[in-house]
């Protein structure tokens, strides 16, 4: 179990959790589902601490946060707790030591909303590039991708996605190291 929730002396529970990856390589928990499929929506984060810092000593994150069940009336005080959320896995605490030494203007570093799942597998939901949102309808493509020209690695990801009403369209997302981002075209001049 790499994804879940725990409170001091008791058992870990498996849960899916939705993050936002922000453009500086952060991670926002926004909510997360349990077994029994109840959602909780994170409403506050108190801290969030490296695994390595931990007697834990594992490779990932752990937050620690006040949830609320989705839809509950806020006077229902057992619809809201405070709970431990585990992302034990190094791909969600990796560090890029080579951005500023690279930093190259066809990169456009995005926020990505995604699900992680219980075994840290993960699914794209949205991104956001300036002010367009467009929702991932599908995952066609993932593999392994180095360019010389844009001075960077990562894993390229092909989806299907859909703005607003408008037909779906194709675009290509890439996980570097902590960030992700997109390709500019180079413009002529």
């Amino acid at each position: 179990m790499k994804i879940y929730i725990k409170q001091p002396n008791e058992r870990p529970i498996p849960v899916t959790v939705r993050i936002e990856w922000l453009p500086n390589g952060k991670i926002k928990p926004l909510m997360y589902w349990t077994p029994d499929n109840s959602c909780y929506v994170i409403k506050h984060i108190y801290e969030s601490t490296l695994l390595a810092f931990l007697k834990e000593k594992g490779e990932g994150i752990r937050f620690r946060v006040k949830a609320e069940i989705e839809g509950a009336p806020n006077y229902m005080d057992y619809a809201r707790h405070e709970v431990y959320l585990y992302i034990v896995d190094n791909r969600f605490c990796a560090k890029n030591f080579i951005d500023g030494r690279y930093a190259n203007p066809l990169k456009e570093y995005i926020p990505v909303v995604l699900d992680v799942f219980p075994d840290a597998e993960y699914e794209l939901v949205s991104f956001r590039v300036g002010q367009n949102c467009y929702m991932v309808e599908d995952t066609l493509d993932v593999e392994f991708r180095s360019s010389y020209k844009i001075a960077g690695m990562g894993i390229w990801h092909k989806v299907r996605v859909r703005m607003m009403d408008e037909e779906c369209c194709h675009a290509s997302l890439v996980w570097e190291m902590d960030k992700w981002l997109i390709y500019k075209k180079a413009s002529a001049g």
